[in-house]
């Protein structure tokens, strides 16, 4: 009988960057592959993947990665592991052309060996057999898996919300395959936790369609709408709305217009009678007739408000009239609630009308309480393992479970990043003797794993304290400046205290250059560290600053 490995090497205590592995025997299934976000920003860090060491030296190993879904909690991680990993990497077609788009988006050519799941069935992954379920979550063609394994289904659904009415194929969730899977002998089941803390049931609180309706319907001025691209679900909602009442649809960024218009119509996501327009055209339309959609990540898009609010972009035809009515259809999440409360404010200086809605008035389209105990009716597992989401939501999740006749303390496992279920024998205990290695790799543009504390530490003062640079050419066989010296400041001190700071800085600086020139010292970095150091001293006690001081003493003669 097989031998079987379960771990995350991301996404247990985090709300993204999931990643976990499913070792059966020596063979490896990597199922998502995702990004994260630092808890606060730091300069220059776009990203954090999961340290993937483990894989690397594993990597001949690895049958197959499983990407359910293209959010990039599940999908962003892939062109830096993949580069030094790489496997078949199997997933539907539009996730792929996702994958694509974000990888060429980074600079990157990274060439992936798709393989492409289309419909519901059993897939073989090196020897391995997969049963893939389509879900209804907000990206379209979502899907989970359930391995097939001697002691057992090991079952991924991925994020999923339970709705009964959808029918679009490209949401529509499968149930007769999915109950159909209960037939079978469930050994694992691991299922997300985002919104195990939430009561009742999800559908049909994730909709925004019932809530803007009435606006669209009655609005007598133009809409902006500000949606995620990532919430997919509820952007075609607000175009089958628009085309009920005939609106017309501009994306407010030609860049938009050029991605998001033929990646969802290539997949038949636009409602067919639909009309859109370009953003050229947006004075050609009547007000009343149009809809405007701000479509972006959930970093990103509120800059872009920002910059329309304050006549910033390149494009004078957008502009926030105080009779048109702007709807926030994105909700905060714990990583951009600053920059929406800003973008939102910016919003309401320029006297619009404003509706918003948060978390608690629309769902993420994530299993709440009622939802994972029909799966667990449903699917009956042997063993139980909460997965996606902060500690709090991974333990309400197995709280979940524990309610459950079935379930109790041994058969519900909450793990950390790097722990690691081992089920031998039809039997699963955490592992008191192996632990993955698993930590953060930040990702600086497409640099990875190179940004050590250091430089983290001087953007953050370079950020916040801004910089002083000085630079001086000297002959020390002359002993004398050739060429006045050089002092710039920036960002850190106020024009009206800039003129005494700066001549004493100045003072400081020719000090040191005369000092070298008497030829006490003959190495030009040695007087280079002591201004730093009464550079920094001065600057301290001037303003409480701690800039980055970058002294230059160019000798002529070395």
């Amino acid at each position: 009988m097989s031998k079987i490995k379960v771990f995350a090497l991301g996404g247990l205590d985090e709300a993204d960057k999931n990643m976990y592995v499913v070792q059966i025997n020596e063979d490896l299934l990597i199922l998502d592959c995702g990004c994260g976000y630092p808890s606060k920003p730091i300069p220059g860090v776009d990203f954090v993947v999961c340290n993937y060491d483990w894989l690397k030296e594993r990597k001949s190993h690895i049958k197959g990665y499983i990407l359910t879904h293209a959010h990039d909690d599940r999908i962003l991680g892939m062109p830096y592991i993949y580069a030094e990993c790489p496997a078949p990497v199997y997933t539907h077609k539009f996730t792929a052309k996702v994958l694509d788009f974000y990888t060429k988006q980074m600079g990157m050519n990274t060439k992936y060996n798709f393989v492409y799941v289309e419909k519901n069935g059993i897939i073989n992954i090196g020897g391995i057999e997969v049963s893939v379920l389509f879900t209804t979550h907000s990206m379209p063609f979502s899907f989970g898996v359930s391995i097939h394994t001697d002691q057992g289904q090991i079952l991924y659904p991925s994020d999923l919300v339970i709705d009964w009415s959808i029918v679009h194929p490209a949401f529509k969730m499968d149930f007769p395959s999915l109950l159909a899977n209960k037939l079978d002998n469930v050994l694992l089941l691991m299922n997300d936790s985002t919104n195990a803390d939430i009561k009742g049931h999800n559908s049909p609180n994730y909709r925004f369609a019932p809530k803007i309706e009435p606006y669209i319907h009655h609005q007598k001025s133009r809409i902006y709408i500000s949606i995620y691209f990532q919430n997919a679900i509820n952007l075609v909602e607000i175009l089958e709305v628009c085309q009920k009442y005939n609106k017309t649809v501009i994306f407010s960024s030609k860049n938009v217009e050029k991605i998001v218009l033929p990646i969802i119509g290539e997949f038949n996501l636009l409602p067919g009678k639909l009309k859109t327009e370009s953003i050229d055209n947006i004075n050609r339309i009547r007000s009343q007739d149009t809809v405007v959609l701000i479509v972006g990540n959930r970093l990103h898009i509120f800059d872009e408000i920002i910059r329309i609010a304050n006549g910033q972009i390149e494009n004078k035809a957008i502009t926030f009239d105080p009779q048109d009515l702007f709807i926030f259809a994105c909700p905060a999440f714990f990583n951009n609630d600053i920059i929406r409360t800003k973008a939102v404010d910016e919003i309401y200086r320029t006297g619009m009308q404003v509706v918003q809605y948060s978390v608690k008035e629309v769902y993420t389209p994530h299993a709440c309480e009622e939802d994972i105990k029909g799966m667990l009716s449903v699917f009956c597992p042997k063993y139980y393992m909460p997965v996606t989401g902060y500690y709090k939501s991974l333990l309400a999740n197995a709280m979940i479970a524990i309610g459950r006749p079935q379930f109790n303390y041994s058969n519900v496992f909450v793990l950390d990043n790097g722990m690691v279920l081992e089920i031998e024998g039809g039997k699963a205990k955490v592992s008191s003797t192996e632990k993955v290695p698993c930590s953060n790799i930040l990702i600086d543009g497409i640099d990875v794993g190179n940004i050590g504390n250091n430089v983290i530490e001087e953007r953050g003062n370079l950020a916040n304290d801004g910089v002083v640079v000085m630079g001086v050419t000297v002959s020390s066989k002359a002993k004398q400046v050739i060429g006045r010296p050089d002092v710039q400041m920036r960002g850190f001190v106020f024009l009206k205290e800039s003129e005494k700071i700066l001549h004493e800085i100045t003072n400081i600086f020719n000090d040191q250059v005369n000092v070298y020139l008497t030829g006490f010292y003959n190495d030009p970095a040695i007087i280079e560290e002591k201004i730093v150091e009464r550079v920094m001293r001065y600057i301290r006690k001037e303003t409480g600053k701690n800039p980055i001081i970058i002294p230059k003493i160019i000798d002529l003669d070395k």
